[in-house]
């Protein structure tokens, strides 16, 4: 009986540990936002406007926008200005599959960037434009950011 109590008691702290460490390794979400697009299009002059609560204080994030779309967009990129950084994200590849996961025809891509310098900052808000040489697009269904813990990626 005691034995048995003991490979319990040993199963028990070996799942406490196992679970302690996956949920250290997890990253922590400071902001997750989307804002959907105009149903007529998102217009050059349109600035999607992403105001981050008081709670986030200026340290090193993991910072990634997100796009829903439509499988009907017509080109396979998307130029943006967020804050005066340029992101050039790539929906598709250079065959045409779209990049991003979906149901039916819609597509959503999320892609981090390198935004060290918002670091720096004390920043209240994002504003993001599209740069495209169109000055409207069609087909897309919104753009999110989200803010999270920074995990520095060990180079394999």
């Amino acid at each position: 009986m005691k034995r048995r109590n003991l490979k319990t008691n040993r199963a028990v702290y070996i799942l406490l540990i196992l679970w302690l460490a996956v949920s250290a390794c997890q990253n922590k979400t400071y902001y997750h936002s989307y804002q959907s697009a105009s149903t007529a299009g998102w217009h050059k002059n349109d600035t999607f406007v992403f105001s981050l609560p008081n709670t986030i204080s200026p340290l090193n994030y993991e910072y990634e926008i997100g796009i829903r779309h439509k499988d009907t967009y017509k080109y396979r990129d998307l130029w943006l200005t967020i804050n005066e950084d340029t992101l050039h994200l790539y929906l598709a590849d250079s065959i045409g599959n779209w990049k991003g996961k979906g149901i039916g025809n819609t597509r959503q891509l999320s892609s981090s960037w390198d935004s060290n310098k918002f670091a720096k900052d004390s920043i209240s808000e994002f504003r993001i434009i599209h740069i495209m040489k169109a000055s409207t697009l069609t087909d897309i269904q919104a753009i999110g950011l989200q803010i999270k813990t920074y995990h520095q990626r060990v180079p394999r």
